[in-house]
């Protein structure tokens, strides 16, 4: 939740009060469970008794021209969406500086807990194939020195980076140093409007790029950092050139008129659960 509260902030760039946090992300318990935490984490700024507010980008990580910036490009396979509960089961990343690889990092992760047959239809990945594979606790301090200076770059990025950053903390590791991510789903989003199907396999196809071995983590990776690039060479011919502007042109910025709608829709939804209950209760 901490990493969604985060997300909100840095969109919206104003403060908003604990109770406004809580209703726009669908969950005031859970916001207020992570309140003490906001505190004791650099990405958040107290404003007043109850308000937070993002820190300036300058807080959260340094500029630099697109050119010298390590962009780490990674992809999870997970046994499910859920963060805290589900695991990471596939891990792969490739470091990548001025458009070239510079170096690579992959593991299966043994999960400890059944991959269910979905998952396996999806990834190809079975509870055979992670029997022996290491524990997440060897896994990410590995993978925590090799992202390390680099800029966490992912198809969905949030997912991802939230993901791997909760099996992080549950685990009692210090989260990824760069605090911000770089999503390249966004970024279709915005260069390509005219491109109906933003993920991977709509790229693929709008780039005629062969994507074999989709959703398991490494060919992932590769068909993520062949968009980077492409995507980044567009972005240089707009004049777009440092880490900054990047992460501004990716940002999806929420105003004040957004934040009421997302409200609004959560009132709504408890409203009608409520409603829901009441009939329970009165037709038992």
């Amino acid at each position: 939740m901490i990493d969604t509260v985060f997300q909100l902030l840095f969109r919206y760039t104003e403060p908003l009060s604990q109770e406004k946090i809580g209703l726009t992300v669908g969950n005031p318990k859970a916001v207020e469970e992570v309140a003490e935490s906001l505190g004791k984490d650099d990405r958040f700024i107290a404003i007043g008794d109850d308000g937070w507010q993002a820190a300036a980008m300058e807080d959260l990580l340094p500029d630099q021209n697109l050119e010298d910036v390590e962009f780490v490009v990674t992809d999870l396979e997970t046994t499910g969406p859920a963060k805290g509960t589900d695991r990471i089961i596939d891990i792969a990343a490739l470091k990548v500086k001025n458009g070239v690889v510079i170096d690579s990092f992959e593991s299966l992760v043994k999960p400890h807990q059944p991959i269910s047959r979905i998952i396996t239809r999806l990834t190809g990945i079975s509870d055979e194939m992670v029997v022996d594979a290491p524990d997440i606790e060897d896994v990410l301090p590995k993978f925590i020195t090799f992202a390390h200076g680099s800029v966490f770059v992912a198809h969905n990025a949030p997912f991802d980076f939230s993901f791997l950053n909760a099996e992080i903390r549950r685990i009692g590791l210090q989260p990824c140093a760069e605090k911000v991510e770089v999503c390249t789903f966004r970024m279709a989003k915005k260069l390509l409007p005219g491109v109906r199907a933003c993920g991977l396999a709509g790229l693929s196809e709008h780039y005629e790029y062969d994507f074999s071995d989709r959703h398991r983590a490494m060919p992932d990776v590769l068909a993520t950092v062949h968009f980077l690039n492409i995507f980044l060479g567009l972005l240089k011919e707009d004049g777009i050139t440092t880490l900054y502007e990047l992460i501004e042109f990716q940002k999806e910025a929420l105003n004040p008129n957004d934040i009421n709608r997302k409200i609004k829709k959560y009132l709504k939804k408890l409203e009608y659960k409520n409603k829901g209950r009441k009939k329970e209760n009165h037709e038992s």
